[in-house]
């Protein structure tokens, strides 16, 4: 049985309360189960790193390919 588009709003109301108390009771971040951080990171990272290598000289810096 439905219970109506009122209903679910205050469904998702209540579950966002109880998470930020959870989050405020702990003093933790919000993190999602479902989204692979490190993976992200990882992902994230590598391209910043280089960077900062060619900044400091530590590697030559990179070029562009599209350069003709």
């Amino acid at each position: 049985m439905r219970k109506g588009h009122k209903r679910s709003i205050i469904t998702l109301a209540h579950k966002m309360l109880r998470t930020i108390d959870a989050m405020l009771s702990n003093k933790t971040h919000y993190v999602d189960k479902t989204v692979d951080y490190e993976a992200f990171m990882a992902a994230r990272n590598p391209p910043r790193w280089i960077k900062m290598l060619a900044k400091h000289e530590f590697v030559p810096a990179p070029t562009s390919a599209n350069h003709a």
